[in-house]
């Protein structure tokens, strides 16, 4: 009687935990429809009429690339985020073999610091590193971007978590069969943390894709903006009038990353949640 009387109490609070999400997801996506609809909008029905595209058009597309640049700008942006998380997992792969296989002086230390440094927000140390790369003539270059964000402190800790729990008999498994270290990393290690890596690239990507502040600070001409700079010109170029081209130059910028994110939001749920609290 008392199972029967919770599960009749269960439904109206499923029904309700239901219509939160559900408006919860309608307030998300909204947004995100307005702004892909506006994309689309002649310039009469940008202010009026239905949510939706009327008479769609792909002309506010062809007016961002004609106004500035911003294929040029989504390249820097494709190749950058791509050299720099390409490097990030190089070496996160690297330290978190390092931190989860051996056994060295300092190395609980040297770990607790790369936690602490999880810790601090990036914008304070902005400007030491604008100094350095001023110092070193790095200014308005790729390396600017690419080189003073290669160590990921969060890359490491997923990986050396996920490291820890790796079976103890593979690595006898290949020292027996007279595999090095570099050996077993490749052919040993890599295959099984694969899907880490995965889902790891697409959370260093977002991370990259969609920084801002940075590349504002370190770049000033097209040759290497990214493209949420390259908004702004456009922004700038058309004193904020243009409210389709806009829109439509947002809808490129977010693509990459809505897409991403559709196709291997799995992977990244199941990364995060299988970590342990290990070592």
């Amino acid at each position: 009687m008392a199972e029967t009387r919770l599960l009749t109490l269960s439904r109206p609070l499923a029904a309700i935990a239901h219509i939160v999400l559900a408006v919860l997801a309608v307030s998300v996506l909204m947004p995100l429809f307005l702004v892909v609809s506006a994309s689309f909008k002649p310039p009469p029905e940008i202010y009026g009429g239905y949510p939706w595209p009327v008479s769609p058009t792909t002309d506010n597309y062809l007016r961002v690339f004609d106004k500035v640049p911003f294929g040029l700008y989504l390249w820097n942006s494709f190749a950058t985020t791509a050299l720099r998380v390409g490097g990030q997992l190089v070496i996160a792969f690297f330290a978190a073999y390092a931190f989860a296989h051996y056994e060295f002086p300092g190395r609980a230390t040297i770990f607790a610091l790369i936690l602490a440094a999880m810790m601090i927000p990036h914008q304070m140390v902005f400007l030491p590193l604008y100094l350095l790369i001023s110092d070193m003539g790095w200014f308005d270059t790729w390396t600017a971007l690419i080189v003073p964000n290669l160590a990921m402190p969060l890359a490491v800790f997923l990986l050396r978590q996920h490291l820890l729990s790796f079976p103890r008999e593979l690595y006898d498994a290949a020292a027996i069969d007279g595999a090095g270290d570099l050996l077993t990393m490749w052919h040993v290690v890599l295959p099984n943390v694969k899907p880490v890596l995965a889902a790891l690239t697409i959370v260093l990507f977002v991370d990259c894709w969609n920084e801002y502040f940075w590349p504002l600070l370190v770049t000033e001409s097209p040759n290497s903006m990214t493209a949420q700079i390259g908004i702004r010109r456009f922004m700038d170029a058309e004193r904020g009038d243009e409210i389709g081209p806009l829109m439509a130059g947002v809808v490129l910028v977010s693509l990459p990353v809505l897409i991403a994110f559709v196709l291997f939001q799995r992977q990244i749920m199941q990364t995060f949640v299988s970590v342990g609290i290990k070592g």
